[in-house]
This record gives structure tokens, C-alpha cells and sequence, in this order.
């Protein structure tokens, strides 16, 4: 009953507010990229001969390349799978389009409004609906069902914040995480929360995080010394990369920015979202602080200062590979972190801020291993990595601890490849 109501309230109040939403779109031209993919203004899909379609799920960047290692290692298991990717943000849109092999369709998600739910389940006609992280689009989701498809929840996680919601309303929710045929959390934590929603224990299992399980590839030391050769690092000079920052903390960063310019160190600069690159580059230059574009250098070559602002997709995690000391942004502020394992992996010591709670899985293991450092301020972060710059031994022995972490969280992509697997097996038999 609460869905169907659901259903009425959300179909009403949007359509009847659709004519004053539209007219402010195309007036300011904000959100009016993918607003045609948002009204599923999309082409059926033909489906292959017996073919099983999985519709895989990824809210932004970091769930596409968690997406595109599942479906290698479910194509390992069943080749003729064929997929659909939609994605939240046409951000993570574009980067799946230029991550994924041509073949796989990518569309920006439809608005969980009624009809378009409907049409987008009928146009892309899936076998099995997989979303990465915790997203609860109740009509999604029903529609999802109603066409006989199977859904699996990856990557679950439920913040303190979520559960408190969760639970006050959870005659709302409840209904809505039952769609989910199975669920794959992060963590024991993440399960309790699960069950406490209703459901059954042996529909939830824990796999450990997927964001934390990239495989490296097999060029990995042509991967370094490509950017070591583009970049123009020197034998002998160390690199410090900000990844995936958020505003204030460029503010924050600039002055310990400045310091490790003054030392020699190549400073890598990388704001989380790229629309905010020009904002970015005129704070540095307010500041008296002279960068290149990444683009740039890419396009033509020949470095010129020892500040570079990242303004391309997808090279952030390789660009790690260079880094001997790495800050990972959201973290000064209240937004949750990012993946700290990116740039562990490559034997970077990964500071970090107070506030990790999206991957605080992986922080604790970072930290106790030895190659995390959490700091309460940009004041403790310049005190760390200026310690760590002064003591060599001390930097190469945290830097092999960080590279140590990474390489044991593995894992949760056989478990939640299989998973799918045998849900669509399920769904078959």
C-alpha cells in the first residue's frame, strides 16, 4: 500500500510540476545535459538470441571501474553475458563510454518516476538488474521485478545516518530492500543493518569491498614509467598528489602546496569534480602558484612548472603510480573520503582526513598496517609528509606497508561475480 502511494505522490507532484521544471532547465541550462536519457528517450535494446542481459548500476566514476571489472569476471564464467550500463551522473556516464568496450550500452538512468521506470525496464528488457552501492529506487525497482528480471544489490553499505533513516521509516524501506534478491555487503556491520531492515539472513552475505580489489595490470611498471617520462619526474625528485578533492581543501592545500613546490617536489592537483578545474586553477593563480593542465602536457608535451592540476577522466588511479606521498580529499570535510586503496596499491603513503566513513574499511586496515596517517588538519598534514620527506627509511618502510594492505583486501570480485552468477542461474532454472 505504502508503494502504491508512493507511486501516486511522486507520479502527481512531478508531472504536474514538469512544465515549470522544464522551462527552467532550458532557461538557466542547468541539468539539461542527459536530460533526454533521464526520460528514458532511448532506443530498445535488441535483445540477442538466449542471451542473459545484466543491467549493472553505477551511481559515478568509482562504481563504472568497480562495474567493469565484474563484468570481466563474469564473462569469464558466462561468456555470451551481455550488458547494459546506466550510470547517476552523466560524469560517470562519459567515463563509462570511454572506459567500456564500444559494445556495452551506457545511458544515464531514468528518473525513478512513473512511467518512465516502466519504459526503461521494457526498452532495455534485462535478465538481471545490478546495482553497485546502496541505492533504494522504489519504483526502479518494482518495475525491475514485475518483468520477471532477478535484482542484486553489490557493494551494500549503510552509513549510521542511512540506518537511522532506514529504520524510522521503515515501512517505507523495508518493501523496497525485499526487491533485492541478493545483497553482498561491505562489512558484518553492514549485514546487521540489512537484517535489521527484514531481510533473511541467507539472501546477505559479506564480500568485502570491490573498490578496494582493483587488480593491477599486468604493465604496471610501463604504467609508471610512462607518466614518470610524460610527467618529466626526475631521477631523484619525489611526487605529492591531493586526489579527488572537494572545496575548501584546495584552499587548505595551497600553502603546504607551496612548501613542497619550494622543496622541488612535482605537485599533482586533482579536484574530484573536473567542471571545477577553471575555479581551481584561478585559485593557485590568486595565489601566486603557476600549474600546468594535465591536458596539456598530454597533448603537447614538455612540462613547465612543478604544480599540475588534473583536468582529465579516468587517469587519477594510474597517476598514483608516480606518488610517494598522496592526500585523499573529502576527508578534511564532512563528505565521507574516497578510495584510499587507489593509491596504496601503487606503495604511496595515503594521508587522510577525519571524516572516512565511506571507506572506512579500508582506512583502518591502511592504518593499522602502517601506510595510513589520518590527520585532524591540513596543519597535521604538512607537519606528517614534511617528517616522512626528512626521513627516507621511514617514508620507503610505510610505503611498502601501504602496498602490503592493499594486495590483502582482495577478493570481493570473485565473490560477487559468482554471486551474480548463480542468481542468474537461479532465475533461469
Amino acid at each position: 500500500m505504502l508503494t502504491f502511494l508512493y507511486r501516486i505522490a511522486v507520479g502527481l507532484v512531478f508531472w504536474l510540476c514538469f512544465p515549470a521544471l522544464l522551462a527552467a532547465v532550458l532557461i538557466t541550462g542547468r541539468h539539461r545535459s542527459g536530460l533526454a536519457e533521464r526520460l528514458t528517450c532511448y532506443r530498445r535494446i535488441a535483445a540477442g538470441s538466449g542471451r542473459p542481459r545484466i543491467w549493472m548500476h553505477a551511481a559515478s566514476i568509482g562504481e563504472v571501474a568497480a562495474a567493469r571489472l565484474l563484468m570481466e569476471e563474469v564473462r569469464r564464467r558466462v561468456p555470451d553475458s551481455d550488458f547494459v550500463v546506466t550510470t547517476m551522473t552523466v560524469h560517470g556516464r562519459d567515463f563509462a563510454r570511454a572506459l567500456l568496450p564500444p559494445e556495452i550500452v551506457v545511458r544515464l538512468a531514468p528518473l525513478d518516476v512513473p512511467p518512465l521506470v516502466g519504459r526503461a525496464v521494457r526498452l532495455l528488457r534485462p535478465s538481471l538488474y545490478v546495482c553497485l552501492e546502496t541505492e533504494l529506487w522504489p519504483l526502479l525497482l518494482a518495475g525491475v521485478k514485475r518483468s520477471g528480471a532477478a535484482a542484486v544489490l553489490l557493494n551494500g553499505r549503510i552509513s549510521d545516518r542511512s540506518s537511522r533513516n532506514y529504520l524510522r521509516f521503515r515501512r517505507l524501506f523495508a518493501p523496497v530492500v525485499q526487491h533485492y534478491d541478493r545483497i553482498a555487503v561491505i562489512s558484518e556491520k553492514d549485514r546487521r543493518r540489512f537484517l535489521a531492515l527484514g531481510v533473511s539472513p541467507e539472501r546477505v552475505e559479506v564480500s568485502g569491498n570491490i573498490k578496494n580489489d582493483h587488480p593491477f595490470p599486468d604493465d604496471n611498471p610501463a604504467i609508471r614509467e610512462r607518466w614518470r617520462r610524460l610527467l618529466g619526474v626526475g631521477a631523484d625528485q619525489e611526487v605529492f598528489v591531493a586526489g579527488s578533492t572537494h572545496t575548501p581543501e584546495e584552499e587548505y592545500l595551497l600553502p603546504l602546496i607551496r612548501h613542497l613546490v619550494g622543496r622541488g617536489l612535482l605537485v599533482l592537483l586533482a579536484p574530484r569534480h573536473l567542471q571545477r578545474v577553471d575555479e581551481v586553477v584561478a585559485l593557485c593563480r590568486r595565489q601566486h602558484l603557476d600549474c600546468d593542465l594535465l591536458s596539456r602536457i598530454k597533448a603537447e608535451g614538455g612540462r613547465r612548472h612543478h604544480l599540475v592540476v588534473v583536468d582529465t577522466m579516468g587517469d587519477l588511479a594510474d597517476l598514483y603510480s608516480v606518488a610517494a606521498v598522496v592526500f585523499i580529499g573529502g576527508s578534511l570535510i564532512n563528505y565521507g573520503g574516497h578510495n584510499v586503496m587507489e593509491a596504496a596499491r601503487w606503495g604511496a603513503v595515503v594521508f587522510h582526513g577525519p571524516y572516512t566513513s565511506d571507506f572506512q574499511d579500508a582506512v583502518e586496515a591502511l592504518t593499522a598496517a602502517g601506510g595510513g596517517i589520518r590527520v585532524g588538519s591540513v596543519e597535521d598534514l604538512a607537519g606528517g609528509v614534511e617528517r616522512l620527506l626528512d626521513d627516507r627509511q621511514e617514508l620507503a618502510r610505510r610505503r611498502r606497508q601501504a602496498t602490503a594492505a592493499a594486495g590483502q583486501l582482495s577478493g570481493a570480485i570473485q565473490v560477487q561475480a559468482e554471486l551474480i552468477v548463480q542468481t542468474l542461474t537461479a532465475r533461469n532454472t
